[in-house]
């Protein structure tokens, strides 16, 4: 159970990478809506703050219910499918990709965030993968049969399954 950075994978498993590629990826937005000030969407200003409020605290309540049903004293050392992980596997990645994501979106109200949402949501696909091949390794018959009832990211419809 110590492939690669073993107590590192453990604790911290792709989340670094991902928040790199998050903010890299917010970056190049902002950029991007500062050349194009006519393309910002005419939200008011209202709106734009409370849907980013229902964001921030959705995904407050997801990453607290996330910790507190897998300590990180625990990561690594067992395969927890309760709590938030009943319905995702990355439950911590999820809330800020899925959650938190889309209201800063909508929040900073212009297209050249949903793009940059959508090339952190693919980073965080391709990030992801080192993280699930450990636990495909410590946990090798169970793991794959919870990814084919569980989304990565977000929840499945009920009694849809990937095929194998």
């Amino acid at each position: 159970m110590t492939s690669g950075n073993g107590l590192y994978n453990r604790i911290f498993g792709s989340g670094p990478l991902i928040a790199v590629a998050g903010a890299a990826s917010i970056s190049g937005a902002a950029v991007l809506a500062a050349a194009s000030p006519g393309l910002a969407w005419p939200l008011p200003l209202a709106v734009r703050v409370g849907v980013l409020a229902a964001g921030v605290c959705l995904a407050a309540g997801v990453i607290a219910w996330s910790v507190l049903t897998l300590r990180p004293g625990r990561r690594g050392t067992e395969l927890v499918t309760s709590g938030p992980f009943r319905f995702v596997r990355h439950p911590l990645y999820a809330a800020c990709l899925t959650l938190l994501g889309p209201s800063l979106v909508i929040a900073l109200a212009h297209p050249a965030y949903l793009a940059g949402l959508g090339c952190a949501y693919a980073s965080a696909h391709f990030l992801i993968r080192h993280e699930e091949a450990l636990m495909e390794e410590w946990f090798p018959a169970s793991y794959a049969a919870y990814c084919q009832r569980v989304g990565r990211f977000v929840p499945r419809l009920p009694g849809r399954r990937v095929p194998s």
